[in-house]
């Protein structure tokens, strides 16, 4: 027992000093790994060093890059204009899309602050920039510039930070490519339009200017976002100031810039009639104004407000109100004077058909009065005398009698509802009169609501239809059945922003909700509800009624697609 004791202690001493010898063992080799690693960043060290020593004489040349791009860029130059010599369309495209890429990459690295301010940088920008220019003009080249994905590199050009020559360019071949949808969207979604817009302030030179003036020109002939988001961004203020700049170029680019802005949008013509009429330096070189800028159209404004314009200013300096919308500056017009102008044989060329018309205006006499009594304000008591006679259609003849008669019955009148008490109810309240008014200020006439009263559809119907029930049932064209889906499509907004269901209006408080839980921040919900109080009419009691909204849908879904707003 003694002897099996004796070596257990021992065998568990050596075990312990063979752990020892174990870690000592381990450590020498951890040391001599450092040691190995030390000497090895030694040497490098020195390496380092040495050369230090032997080359710190030498001078970096800085101008070796901007030569070697030169050099490139010339060489793609040379093989567009032997294609062009060779008359191969496809080689000519394809060395465009190189050169074009090429030099998009070059102007993308160089234009960073870091190496714009190295020597030589600066002309190779100037020399890309021209390149790009020069190339827009050429046949084809939307295609290139779009699978080079220059749009953003161009963007980013925009800026007064650059040389004024460089910043001209890039405009005058936005201007260029204005044609191309693709380059269109892309501009609008990277920025471009507010780009050029920054060009317009008083801080840049003339020339930079003019040519920002000419592409948005260019841009807002072919696209009515455009227009609007230059009007959204504060343009149409800056394109007015200059219109008396002392450049004569830079005045008429702006000039040409506000009439493309101006046409087909109304929106845009009020604002520039009002920012001329405000602007106090246009008003004393009123001479330099073209008349064209201050005509409004006589057209249908898309957005309905109740602002009342004043009847006359004392002087000119006093017209700085400004209205929300287009209506302010609508001429009234009177319904039958349209109806009887456009029946008039006058109005055509052909002598038959001035004839055929001469003979139908007899006919249409009643339909004449009733819409110039529709027109007129309703008096409270009419003496039988005064009223013209009806007319007494002439008698079928035998095979009229034959004919089955497939209308739907004589016009019915819309009954005249409280617009007040309306404009607060939700559309799932309305009966059928009040829908049918709802439809006439929305742009149906007569002969369109005639299959609403036939069929008694009220609001509640109207949201469950199909299109294929409008047609058939409401026998409505295309556009029309349009705008009732859209009417569909603004009471499902509506229902989205409101707190409770079927409420007549809207709160600020519940409008702005709705935008938080979108995703937008303070300042972009303050900029929405700036946006909506121009676009709708709006007051303090009721932010916008359910009637307000729904005739307004299409502004307001378009702003706020703007601001990636879900709708």
């Amino acid at each position: 027992m003694a002897e099996a004791d004796y070596l257990t202690r021992l065998t568990v001493r050596r075990l312990a000093e063979l752990n020892a010898t174990r870690a000592r063992v381990e450590a020498l080799e951890a040391r001599a790994a450092m040691a190995e690693e030390y000497e090895a960043e030694r040497k490098k060290l020195e390496l380092l060093q040495r050369l230090q020593d032997k080359y710190s004489i030498l001078s970096p040349v800085v101008t070796t890059d901007a030569a070697i791009v030169i050099t490139e860029l010339r060489e793609h130059l040379q093989a567009v204009y032997d294609a062009d010599l060779l008359a191969d369309t496809q080689l000519r495209a394809l060395t465009m899309l190189h050169a074009v890429a090429y030099a998009t990459r070059t102007l993308d690295r160089l234009s960073e602050p870091g190496k714009y301010a190295a020597e030589g940088n600066a002309g190779v920008l100037e020399l890309g920039a021209s390149t790009l220019a020069m190339f827009s003009t050429r046949a084809g080249a939307a295609a290139s510039f779009t699978e080079a994905s220059t749009t953003s590199v161009l963007v980013k050009l925009l800026s007064p930070l650059y040389a004024p020559v460089v910043v001209v360019n890039i405009a005058n071949a936005i201007g260029n490519l204005a044609e191309d949808l693709d380059i269109r969207l892309a501009l609008r979604s990277g920025g471009g339009i507010g780009a050029l817009v920054r060009l317009l302030r008083p801080d840049c030179e003339s020339s930079v200017q003019a040519a920002a003036a000419g592409a948005l020109s260019l841009l807002a002939a072919r696209d009515i976002v455009v227009q609007d988001s230059v009007r959204y961004l504060g343009g149409v203020d800056l394109l007015v100031d200059l219109l008396v700049s002392a450049d004569s170029y830079t005045a008429e680019a702006a000039r040409y810039c506000l009439l493309s802005l101006r046409r087909g949008n109304t929106k845009n013509q009020a604002e520039i009639i009002a920012a001329i009429r405000a602007n106090t330096s246009v008003v004393r070189n009123v001479r330099r104004v073209d008349p064209e800028l201050l005509r409004f159209e006589d057209a249908t404004p898309r957005v309905r407000s109740s602002y009342t314009p004043p009847t006359s200013y004392t002087t000119p300096t006093k017209a700085l109100l400004r209205p929300t919308t287009a209506d302010s500056y609508r001429r009234p017009t009177d319904m039958a004077t349209a109806v009887a102008r456009s029946v008039s044989p006058s109005r055509f060329k052909s002598p038959i058909a001035a004839a055929l018309t001469a003979q139908s205006t007899t006919a249409r006499g009643s339909l004449d009065r009733e819409m110039a009594a529709a027109a007129s304000p309703v008096r409270t008591s009419l003496r039988p005398s005064t009223l013209a006679p009806r007319y007494t259609p002439p008698p079928p003849s035998p095979l009229e009698e034959a004919q089955p008669d497939y209308s739907l019955g004589p016009v019915p009148e819309v009954r005249k509802v409280d617009n007040e008490l309306l404009k607060r109810k939700h559309l799932i309240r309305y009966t059928a009169e009040e829908l049918a008014a709802l439809l006439q200020d929305m742009g149906f006439d007569k002969l369109d609501l005639r299959a609403f009263k036939v069929n008694d559809v009220a609001g509640v119907d109207l949201l469950d239809m199909t299109e294929d029930e409008m047609i058939v049932r409401l026998l409505l064209p295309r556009h029309k059945v349009r705008k009732l889906r859209a009417l569909q499509r603004a009471v499902a907004l509506y229902d989205r922003i409101a707190t409770l269901p079927r409420q007549g209006r809207l709160g600020e408080v519940e409008m702005r909700l709705f935008l938080a839980n979108q995703g937008c921040n303070t300042h972009e919900v303050d900029k929405v509800i700036r946006l909506f109080r121009s676009l709708v009419h709006t007051d303090k009691l009721d932010f916008v009624t359910f009637w307000d909204f729904v005739t307004a849908y299409d502004w307001i879904a378009q702003a706020f697609r703007i601001y990636n707003i879900q709708v």
